[in-house]
């Protein structure tokens, strides 16, 4: 993820209410599976460290988005987020990975602690360095895909491996890997109980600015108290970041944004620069064809599309649109 996007996820899953949310609403389709009170945050660096062939260490270390502990009534899971803003096209191995090391730190962790009371039963459990009894807690990963395009990647190990014909034999002894893929057009909105709800509706029309005003109008009065976490997500997912600023109108003074308020002044700034936008590539590109260009540019800003948007629409390059906004 981005950088600004990265933290403002994080930001939002921070809240066990939300990590939970996500968890229950996409794989568990709604059920309460999950609880608030049963998390506790683990650190998001996975390392392990191993001898090579040559007897040197080796350390492998991968960072997870968000990571939680959720404790049953004996034992506990592992339940970790990724965020993609792009597709991945490596994905099934990336997690494949992250969720490998997690349990070979589980067995190390094990390990040593057997190592210190020394309550091996016989040599195998030695060299194993676990109990016959022992069992490791399980990981259960998701990709959080919040890309206003179709995922088009990789959703499984299988997708990405080239068998040979004369070896298809091979498939079924072979180890599958799936991504357990969340994305707006996968999950249904009223699964879920928190702001989330919000998120994957407006991801959702995140390519069409006219229906977004529009559901957050027809929703006035849910939009009106807004947290700041889910509001800070929505700017970023959403890319309207440059116009999505909180001030002492939209801000409640409690905690929350009154998005309402805040689409008043996307409208009113996205004209404004449009007609910047329309003026400076008059200048650029002639008279005659700048003039259509400006009317163009003036009717989508009011739209609420972002200058990126303009550009793929208009067919300017991005390089051109940003000369045209720079100067």
């Amino acid at each position: 993820m981005s950088q600004r996007k990265d933290l403002a996820v994080k930001k939002f899953l921070e809240k066990p209410e939300n990590f939970s949310d996500l968890f229950n609403g996409s794989i568990f389709c709604g059920r309460q599976v999950l609880r608030a009170d049963m998390l506790e945050r683990l650190p998001g660096e996975s390392a392990l460290t191993f001898p090579d062939k040559e007897g040197q260490k080796v350390s492998e270390r991968r960072y997870r988005d968000a990571i939680c502990k959720a404790s049953g009534s004996t034992t506990y899971a592992v339940f970790a987020v990724e965020g993609q803003e792009k597709t991945h096209y490596a994905m099934p191995v990336r997690e494949m990975l992250y969720d490998a090391l997690n349990y070979a730190g589980q067995i190390k962790e094990l390990t040593d602690r057997h190592r210190r009371e020394k309550d091996y039963n016989n040599s195998a459990e030695f060299l194993s360095g676990l109990l016959a009894e022992d069992r490791l807690a399980p990981v259960v990963t998701i990709c959080f895909y919040y890309g206003t395009s179709e995922w088009d990647g990789p959703r499984e190990l299988f997708d990405i491996l080239d068998i040979p014909e004369e070896f298809e034999d091979m498939k079924p002894f072979m180890t599958n890997y799936k991504v357990n893929l969340v994305q707006a057009s996968d999950v249904d909105p009223e699964n879920f109980r928190t702001d989330l709800k919000l998120i994957f509706r407006l991801l959702s029309m995140a390519s069409d600015g006219k229906e977004m005003k529009r559901y957050i109008r027809e929703r006035s009065e849910e939009f009106s108290h807004v947290s700041y976490e889910t509001y800070d997500c929505l700017r970023e997912l959403l890319h309207v970041d440059k116009w999505w600023k909180i001030n002492e109108d939209t801000n409640s003074g409690k905690g929350e944004v009154n998005m309402c308020k805040a689409l008043e002044e996307i409208a009113e700034m996205a004209r404004q620069e449009g007609v910047e936008l329309g003026k400076k590539a008059g200048e650029k590109e002639g008279f005659e064809q700048g003039l259509l260009l400006a009317k163009q540019v003036i009717r989508l800003a009011k739209e609420g599309h972002s200058v990126e948007e303009m550009a793929e629409i208009c067919g300017i390059p991005a390089e051109k649109i940003r000369e045209i906004t720079e100067d």
